[in-house]
């Protein structure tokens, strides 16, 4: 602004002599009007390129304010969409990390193994957008040899008699930390038949079921619904569902195990009393529903405290596990076989009438008194023996506890009329 001003005022001085050197010459000195108008000329030229430069200088101050500002404004635009970036990928593993979070208390809530296996399947599918999964687990018959148990999305003969051993190199491609593998990624010297039949298949990440720390089985899914590739953050979330699903196996056996302990007798294997009773009523109640027989036997060895004190418990003991190995071996796959207590065993007989029931414990009976049992000739009659007795459902009773009863009660009446034989419960009235 000071600039401004010093600059009129030398503007001013100099027009004002330029007047004054005029009228000095017109009147004193007669100097032709043409001098006065080159004069003139002059200072008019002078006032132009003052006034010009001004400008320039007032343009080139004002350009970089310009430029300044709009270098500004396309840092912000720039900053704040690096900022809604991070924004949304914040947003999006909050968001995951509560699927995460609510799927792992899903699946560590369940405790049948089969219903895990479906649950996590579907769990995988939502999470990771693919609609292919398959479950590898261990065969029956051999630990180290997994196989297909479940699958989403692919049909049997994709996975129809397919066998990965536990020590396959391409196993031996997961780090220490378990993470997932992807089968684009293998070498292909590595990758056998069931592999390749696999990646055909749609087969792309694998990741491992380690409970224990040990591998028991892996997780296989198939592309993603939109054809992209997984993501590394998405292989990571894969990894970490397949330690949750790792862990909650593990416990579903453990539980599964331990359940089967309480309902097992320790000595012959068989179920034990607690089962009977909750398995008897489920049983009647399925009866009732479909119109069906239901039957009952009850037995126990002649002589068996006499063949104990001879020999001693633990020859007492084999006697009732080749007793119990001899039941098995006869009974059908629905029948159900109990140690009922000491050296009493059940039978509880699905969809059987009395007399189909009273086939079966014959026919039991003859085995077992045909068997070779150690040392038998020191009981009464040298035959390692047993009594019989048989109920049927509704044809005697119209509840368990009145089964129970009359089954028992045909047992006494079998031991009391000799040994060695079956006695039905008469006919009467049902309590």
């Amino acid at each position: 602004m000071k600039r401004d001003n010093s600059l009129l005022w030398i503007v001013t001085i100099f027009l004002f002599l330029e007047i004054l050197l005029f009228v000095s010459i017109y009147y004193f000195f007669s100097i032709p009007v043409v001098f006065n108008l080159i004069s003139s000329a002059a200072v008019v030229i002078v006032v132009v390129w003052l006034g010009k430069n001004k400008f320039l200088r007032l343009i080139s101050q004002e350009k970089p304010k310009s430029t300044v500002k709009w270098a500004h404004d396309d840092n912000k635009i720039e900053m704040n969409e690096k900022l809604q970036n991070v924004t949304r990928k914040l947003r999006k593993q909050i968001y995951d990390l509560h699927n995460l979070f609510e799927v792992s208390i899903n699946l560590t809530s369940i405790l049948e193994p089969e219903q895990l296996i479906k649950s996590s399947i579907l769990s995988l599918i939502g999470q990771l957008r693919t609609n292919q999964a398959i479950v590898f687990l261990p065969t029956e018959k051999d630990p180290s040899i997994i196989c297909p148990i479940y699958s989403k999305g692919f049909s049997n003969r994709h996975w129809k008699n397919c066998f990965l051993s536990i020590n396959d190199p391409v196993f031996q491609k997961f780090d220490e930390k378990m993470i997932a593998v992807d089968l684009q990624k293998i070498e292909k010297e590595l990758l056998n038949k069931q592999w390749l039949k696999l990646i055909k298949s749609g087969i792309t990440l694998i990741a491992p079921i380690i409970p224990k720390k040990q591998i028991k089985g892996i997780i296989a899914l198939g592309q993603k619904m939109n054809q992209e590739l997984f993501t590394q953050s998405e292989q990571e979330i894969f990894s970490l569902l397949t330690h949750f699903i790792s862990v909650a196996f593990s416990n579903s056996i453990l539980y599964q195990k331990m359940e089967q302990i309480s309902i097992t007798d320790g000595l012959t294997g068989l179920y034990n009393y607690r089962y009977l009773k909750k398995r008897l009523e489920d049983e009647i109640l399925r009866a009732q529903r479909y119109n069906h027989f239901l039957s009952l036997i009850l037995f126990d060895v002649d002589h068996f405290k006499n063949y104990n004190d001879t020999l001693g418990h633990p020859a007492g003991d084999t006697a009732l596990k080749t007793i119990a190995r001899i039941l098995k071996s006869t009974i059908r796959n629905s029948d159900i076989a109990i140690r009922y207590g000491g050296e009493e065993f059940c039978v509880i007989l699905p969809e059987e009438d009395i007399n189909d029931a009273h086939n079966f414990a014959e026919r039991l009976r003859k085995k077992i008194e045909a068997h070779p049992f150690h040392k038998e000739e020191v009981q009464p009659g040298g035959k390692f023996t047993i009594s019989l007795g048989v109920a049927s459902f509704p044809q005697n009773a119209g509840s368990m506890r009145a089964l129970i009863d009359k089954t028992d009660t045909a047992l006494y009446n079998a031991k009391h009329q000799g040994r060695n034989r079956t006695c039905l419960i008469q006919q009467n009235n049902k309590k």
